[in-house]
């Protein structure tokens, strides 16, 4: 196998989250070549197999080769998060972007920092700071649209989930989130649009379907309520709030059977 193939196997796998495998072609390309991305590519692996310390010891290692590249000094950061080390992560996020101010990973992983303490109008900050840089990415608008939710700001929100959601459609979060933000708004309707979205992709997502039957109860639509319940039920015959809103639903039902007659 070409050398440049192993280190492109490596990203496929990386990429594909199959971090036991990508580890395999970045070790040998990087013993190999020396190479400073395949040795951050380990540490990466590692945080993905959630081996923190494995990935504190690479980051250090690289930090002590390249200590004017941010990219290892940021995900040294992500480690020590991982890891609850919050002061010694956010040092090294301010480091990464002393060393770069124009790296919009660095500033992405601020904005988790201050999410991991609940600060989120400083989150929203680091997020925003991250899409002037680089206004594409799908998750840095996500975790925006969750600052705002978290600020009460749901027109803002929405935005954001939207704007997820257009650069990467496989994140269905985006629109799970969109669609939760419509029940605290009390626009059941809407919500129901992005639910009945998600079940087509995720038929058997339980909150999916617990937010669905929330949903057509408020809008006193208690026929697909106990149509959506009854699916419920079928996934998860015990669940607790199934069996209560059905016995809600059917009293209702009830009541609209005795007024008609």
């Amino acid at each position: 196998m070409e050398i440049e193939k192993l280190y492109e196997m490596g990203e496929d796998y990386y990429y594909n989250r199959e971090y036991i495998e990508a580890l395999k072609y970045f070790k040998e390309y990087s013993r190999l070549t020396n190479s400073y991305d395949s040795l951050n590519y380990i540490g990466c692996c590692y945080l993905g197999l959630n081996e923190f310390d494995s990935a504190v010891d690479i980051f250090e290692r690289l930090i002590s080769l390249c200590p004017d590249i941010e990219r290892p000094v940021f995900n040294l950061g992500r480690a020590y998060l991982k890891q609850g080390k919050l002061q010694e992560a956010l040092s090294c996020f301010n480091k990464a972007i002393k060393i770069n101010p124009n790296n919009q990973d660095a500033y992405y992983y601020l904005g988790v920092y201050y999410d991991e303490i609940d600060d989120f109008q400083q989150s929203k900050i680091c997020y925003e700071k991250s899409l002037l840089l680089d206004f594409e990415q799908s998750e840095t608008h996500f975790n925006l649209g969750v600052c705002f939710y978290r600020l009460k700001l749901y027109n803002e929100a929405l935005k954001e989930f939207d704007l997820a959601f257009k650069y990467d459609n496989n994140y269905i979060q985006a629109k799970v989130s969109k669609g939760i933000t419509y029940i605290d708004m009390k626009d059941y309707k809407k919500a129901l649009e992005e639910e009945l979205f998600v079940y087509k992709i995720k038929p058997h997502d339980i909150y999916n379907l617990v937010d669905i039957v929330h949903c057509y109860y408020n809008l006193d639509d208690f026929q697909n309520a106990h149509y959506w319940v009854t699916k419920l039920q079928e996934i998860e015959p015990n669940d607790e709030y199934a069996n209560e809103m059905i016995e809600k639903i059917n009293s209702k039902i009830n009541k609209e059977n005795n007024i008609v007659h």
